[in-house]
């Protein structure tokens, strides 16, 4: 099967990051300069709203708003009103040399998200879960830049990213206790890959995956670990995909310039951009943070 991306919008954006199809549109964040956007794919309108600082992730909500999770602390933003309130303020465990970066619910609602070091010191960051009532616990911890995260479709699966170990582990989980348990490495990508970084699930419990550096997305298969597919991409930096489209069947990707210099982005205009793929095997609408109705 040969699958070819196709430019959707030209974003231009340093870290596009956290891709969410919702209400028929494309939700995504533009990490550095701290922007929730709205891509409507058919028309090609893009509006933004600004966070306030980094913005690592943002989830829809039950109530019609949106959780974010900026660098140290995670609030509630009414997307038609730009009025944002405060969720959680300064996080235990979220360092100030930290910041949130990926994130997203698990199949009960629950607002998982990973925190790195601004300054990439290795082994200090985490992965935590959040409950509707603003519960926070530490899941995983000695991480490096926590990255993209996903659940299998019959919840019983959780695979993690922790970008540095070019690894992508698979945990079994409990959807009623939010827990995970026996690890195991599901790939370990080499070199010559790039840096795994966000990631989505197909309803066959398989992986998209993008390769940060590696110009490339990659199937790999939910169990075993092989590659099943592997879509060349007209960038480096394949930050993160999501399923979307009236049938799920459209993969859209963002990508990213971070830390490129100037003759590299002459050498990839299009770095930054959003992209489009349609597959054969579709995904999962997106599951929302299941807010506490006691909190608004």
């Amino acid at each position: 099967m040969s699958l070819s991306p196709r430019l959707v919008y030209a974003a231009r954006a340093e870290l596009a990051e956290g891709p969410v199809w919702h209400q028929g549109a494309l939700w995504w964040v533009d990490i550095v300069v701290g922007t929730l956007n709205r891509l409507d794919v058919a028309t090609g309108l893009n509006t933004s709203r600004a966070t306030g600082g980094f913005l690592g992730c943002a989830v829809p909500c039950t109530d019609g708003r949106w959780l974010l999770a900026r660098q140290h602390d995670c609030v509630l933003l009414d997307w038609d009103t730009g009025r944002i309130e405060r969720f959680l303020g300064c996080c235990p465990g979220v360092l100030p040399r930290h910041r949130f970066n990926d994130g997203k619910c698990d199949p009960l609602g629950r607002f998982w998200a990973g925190t790195m070091s601004l300054d990439r010191a290795r082994g200090e960051t985490a992965l935590f879960s959040i409950e509707p009532s603003g519960e926070m616990r530490r899941v995983l911890e000695g991480l490096s830049l926590s990255n993209g995260l996903g659940w299998t479709g019959r919840g019983d699966a959780f695979f993690h990213v922790d970008t540095p170990t070019r690894r992508i582990v698979r945990y079994r989980f409990d959807p009623a206790s939010g827990t995970v348990a026996e690890p195991r490495v599901l790939i370990e990508f080499e070199e010559k890959d790039g840096w795994p970084d966000g990631l989505t699930c197909d309803a066959e419990g398989h992986l998209w995956v993008g390769l940060f550096g590696g110009g490339a997305l990659v199937r790999v298969q939910g169990e075993e670990g092989r590659i099943l597919e592997r879509v060349p991409m007209p960038v480096s930096n394949v930050t993160s995909c999501t399923f979307g489209g009236a049938d799920l069947s459209t993969l859209y990707i963002t990508t990213a310039w971070e830390g490129f210099s100037l003759a590299q982005r002459e050498a990839e205009p299009l770095a930054g951009s959003i992209f489009s793929l349609r597959v054969e095997t579709p995904g999962f609408p997106v599951v929302p943070f299941a807010l506490a109705s006691s909190r608004h």
